[in-house]
């Protein structure tokens, strides 16, 4: 079939990178392109998926050395958390403390308000 503008299917999936050597495709990414940019070959798939498995074990991250561990100074941990307990100051509690206890005492009035209505409404019932 003839396409509009006389392209060849083919030379439009070699500019998209089917077809490209690795070399050519290495250099497509540090060019900065996109990874979806460039194609990969049906038959290198399996070659690249070896590649990574391969080196997989190298990817992860056993976390910091067992040296660095041992070796960390904790001669200082006691004042860090006896700091870390008073990071809100004093006077701010205190005011916590004390909106909490009227929030209580707020909500007693508001539930006995409840009740009244309540009953307010039962005799109005009866009275009519």
């Amino acid at each position: 079939q003839d396409i509009p503008g006389g392209e060849d299917p083919t030379d439009a999936a070699r500019e998209r990178g089917i077809g490209r050597s690795r070399f050519q495709r290495d250099e497509l990414q540090s060019a900065g392109s996109s990874v979806s940019d460039v194609s990969i070959e049906v038959d290198d798939v399996l070659k690249i998926l070896r590649e990574f498995l391969r080196d997989f074990d190298k990817l992860r991250d056993d976390g910091p050395p067992k040296e660095i561990l041992d070796i960390r100074d904790n001669s200082k941990d006691g004042e860090y958390w006896e700091a870390l307990t008073h990071i809100i100051p004093e006077r701010t509690l205190k005011l916590w403390d004390a909106l909490g206890a009227a929030l209580l005492e707020y909500h007693k009035v508001l539930t006995r308000r409840a009740e009244l209505l309540s009953e307010a409404t039962i005799l109005q019932k009866q009275n009519s």
